[in-house]
């Protein structure tokens, strides 16, 4: 037996909806998926590859170089994008890729170990038609190939230890791409590190932070901008970086870094944009305030942003914002109760009363703070849309709230946002469309409001367009929204019968225990008949919700999202074999 070590660059290649091709079609799949491997097989041998295993519909290889290892899969895709263009939609054989370069054993010209593991948890990412990579693969081809690179953040996948820090290939016409209704920023790009506690107290950290989404949100209101999402600068928090390394690996121009702070009714805020092509400081300044000056600090930093940045001045940058003013707080310690209510991780029941009460105790203390009405209006209305509250406000009540954030500041997007959830569950789809449409212009590039409207869009029955919306999400902030991102492409998925992908999907949803994910679960391995499976999701949220029935779930889940009730009957169809199954 022959054993050694080596460390290579895997490729890893399945066909997307394999059984369902076969299915329809057997000889016509076996002759594409032969012709598909030979497209494989030549370029693998061009670019010095080997070939080490094609089991069913999948394809794994060897590289010496990763440079070549991702220059063959971009070919790959290219060549059977072209082969595709010839037969129908329907039976077109689409690949999914993942790159990596790791440390692999070699047995008997097998190989074994995370190198491959990795590449294939990768692959499974990917988009159909597309290609992901490791960040050990692209810190070597970055730079070498004609190709842009995506970050999709770290992923976190089963059986792998540790989160893998992802990219995607922007591929010409690559169905993501394709499917995205929105073209991405030309103008210039920022990111807005996390600013640095330094009042020497931990518990000070939603301060720092909340400052910092603050200039996030503010610098968004800029078109000619491209700000990069909380969730892709935020995994940089407390990490001493190489501010030009970091700004290459996010693709942006410029970077914001700083600092806070707080002593008494004090506030030291410096902060820094620095240009990642150089590494030299655009600028820098320190601002010493009273507390009550905080926003005026805010609008200040803003301001030198983009006058450095697109060279519009100061004057133009507070002219803009005069829009959004309403939202100052008349009274600091309301605007410190809403950092602390939006610091705080949703999910459970008892966070979400959690941060209810603290929203509430902010309206109370500031009755016209637009911020404070509109974190508390998306938060009741969610906690109505999810069942998170077992003491809702009457919807009535809920959708004036939504409309009311609204009017007390529309400039802001997120307002916009909320009052298009409002009018969706009230039913008002003309008046949905029209706060849907103002958010996504006033926030261009806000990967948050695009997943969470875009489900929405599909829930309406125009799903190509909500996905292309979650889609386009993804690529601007591949952890932001993530719960919607992987819920809208699940049901694109099941909604094609295409169960063993909903499945992938949902697998990558980091939030597994929602109960959410876990009917998702019941769905997909009920309609696959993995009965077992099934019935083992089942009784998880049986016993978290025990009036759940099929009638129960077509009123209170479905009923309350889904406007066709085609796909809400289509829904419960997986649902209802592995009940039935229970009660034979």
């Amino acid at each position: 037996m022959n054993t050694k070590r080596k460390l290579a660059a895997i490729l890893s290649a399945d066909v997307v909806g394999y059984s369902r091709l076969m299915a329809q079609d057997e000889e016509g799949t076996v002759s594409a998926l032969n012709q598909s491997r030979a497209v494989f097989r030549n370029a693998i041998e061009i670019r010095g590859g080997r070939v080490i295993d094609t089991a069913g519909d999948s394809v794994l290889a060897e590289f010496g170089s990763p440079v070549e290892a991702v220059r063959c899969a971009t070919e790959v895709q290219g060549e059977i994008t072209r082969l595709n263009a010839q037969i129908p939609e329907q039976r077109r054989m689409l690949y999914r890729i993942g790159v990596n370069l790791g440390d692999v054993v070699e047995q008997d010209g097998t190989l074994y170990g995370d190198g491959v593991n990795v590449a294939a948890r990768l692959q499974a990412l990917s988009e159909p038609g597309g290609v992901w990579i490791a960040t050990s693969v692209f810190d070597l081809v970055e730079g070498k190939l004609p190709l842009d690179f995506i970050l999709m953040g770290d992923q976190t996948v089963k059986n792998i230890p540790k989160p893998i820090r992802a990219y995607r290939v922007a591929l010409e016409g690559s169905p993501a791409t394709a499917a995205s209704p929105l073209a991405m920023p030309s103008g210039p790009a920022v990111a807005v590190l996390p600013f640095t506690n330094m009042s020497g107290d931990p518990r000070e950290d939603y301060f720092s932070d909340g400052i910092t989404e603050d200039i996030i949100t503010e610098l968004s209101r800029f078109r000619d901008l491209y700000v990069l999402a909380r969730n892709t600068t935020f995994q940089f928090k407390g990490q001493a970086v190489d501010v030009t390394a970091v700004g290459r690996r996010l693709g942006v121009r410029y970077l914001l870094e700083g600092s806070v702070r707080k002593a008494g009714s004090r506030v030291r805020i410096t902060a820094q944009l620095i240009s990642v092509d150089t590494g030299a400081h655009v600028w820098a300044e320190r601002y010493d305030h009273d507390m009550t000056d905080v926003f005026a600090v805010q609008d200040k930093i803003t301001a030198r942003v983009v006058g450095a940045m697109t060279g519009t001045s100061g004057a133009l940058a507070r002219a803009e914002r005069r829009a959004g003013e309403s939202k100052t707080p008349e009274r600091l310690e309301a605007y410190d109760l809403v950092l602390r209510a939006t610091a705080m991780p949703a999910g459970s029941k008892e966070t979400y009363r959690a941060m209810r009460d603290l929203l509430e105790r902010a309206i109370a203390l500031d009755p016209g703070y637009a911020r404070a009405r509109q974190e508390y209006a998306w938060l009741t209305l969610r906690g109505w849309a999810f069942r998170q509250d077992d003491a809702s406000l009457p919807f009535d009540q809920l959708f004036a709230n939504a409309i009311h954030s609204v009017q007390l500041d529309p400039a802001d997007a997120f307002a916009h946002r909320t009052a298009a959830w409002g009018y969706f569950f009230d039913h008002q789809l003309d008046l949905f469309e029209r706060e849907a449409e103002l958010a996504f212009e006033l926030a261009p590039y806000t990967a948050d409001i695009f997943a969470q409207l875009g489900m929405l869009i599909a829930f309406t029955g125009q799903w190509d367009r909500g996905v292309g919306l979650v889609a386009k999400a993804h690529a601007l902030n591949a952890t932001s929204a993530a719960g919607f991102y992987h819920s809208t492409l699940f049901y694109d998925s099941y909604l094609k019968g295409d169960y063993r992908k909903a499945l992938e999907v949902i697998r990558q949803n980091p939030r597994q225990q929602l109960l959410e994910t876990i009917l998702k679960y019941v769905m997909a391995y009920g309609q696959l008949m993995e009965l077992t499976k099934a019935r083992e999701y089942w009784s998880k949220y049986a016993a978290a919700v025990p009036e759940s029935s099929l009638e129960w779930l077509r009123e209170n889940v479905w009923g309350r999202w889904n406007f066709l009730e085609s796909d809400t009957e289509k829904f419960l169809e997986g649902i209802a074999k592995v009940t039935l199954s229970i009660s034979d």
